[in-house]
């Protein structure tokens, strides 16, 4: 089966010195990864191709041909078929190598990925905002600048994050008022339902016809939030700050 093969696939590439590189966990780096090149295989041409012309009936005019004449068409019909059961067993050897060449080389590409992931993703700390990669004089006025500039930005950050949670919280509590407002409106629905399917009934008798019976009340459509511009409803957790200045 597919699955087995793949099993056995990363069996033997956890074996090999390339392919442990791309099964285990810890991100690779660009020297360690192996980019294999492209295989373009076609079938050798030491193997003969078979007369596909035999698959067609002859154009012969003959009304039938002899014992020996047939036994001969099927000898023919079987070398021709043994040379073409020859090239299916070929390309289906290319076709395994070129999937097996797609997977380690799509491997190759996650860990890749993950490692560019890692590196976008990875948060600016107050010591590397701080020193910039280079030696700084910790009692000029160029770092007290950057320590101050530092601190009114975490302060906007944090004012930032309690705006953004009483947004949420307001939010949270039209949500609620909303959701009893419905059910309200969907339980005075019922009761109007029910009052006019007594009346109809009422006036069906008496008479009325069916076309002048009063219509059905409708729900109404259910009450929704008012359009805000704040985009962020929920607050993610940002990453602690490594160093504190």
């Amino acid at each position: 089966s597919p699955s087995k093969k793949m099993r056995t696939l990363y069996a033997h590439l956890g074996t090999t010195s390339a392919g442990s590189l791309l099964l285990r966990s810890p991100k690779i780096k660009s020297y360690d990864n192996p980019i294999l090149p492209p295989v373009i295989q076609a079938v050798p041409g030491s193997i003969v191709k078979p007369n596909w012309s035999l698959y067609s009936p002859g154009t012969s005019n003959e009304p039938y041909k002899t014992r020996n004449q047939l036994e001969a068409e099927i000898v023919a019909l079987q070398k021709e078929l043994a040379l073409a059961h020859q090239n299916v067993i070929v390309r289906d050897k290319i076709i395994e190598e070129g999937n097996a060449t797609m997977v380690f080389q799509n491997i190759g590409l996650r860990k890749m990925n993950e490692a560019l992931h890692q590196q976008e993703e990875t948060a600016t700390t107050d010591w590397a905002r701080l020193f910039k990669g280079k030696a700084q004089v910790l009692s000029g006025d160029e770092c007290y600048d950057t320590v101050k500039a530092i601190e009114e930005g975490r302060k906007v950050k944090e004012a930032g994050k309690e705006v953004k949670k009483v947004t949420r919280e307001k939010k949270k509590q039209m949500r609620e008022e909303i959701e009893r407002e419905w059910a309200t409106m969907k339980e005075r629905h019922v009761a109007d339902v029910e009052a006019w399917s007594q009346e109809c009934s009422k006036l069906f008798q008496e008479g009325v016809r069916k076309k002048d019976l009063p219509p059905k009340p409708k729900p109404g459509k259910k009450p929704t939030l008012p359009a805000v511009d704040d985009e962020d409803d929920e607050l993610e957790d940002e990453p602690d700050e490594e160093a504190d200045v």
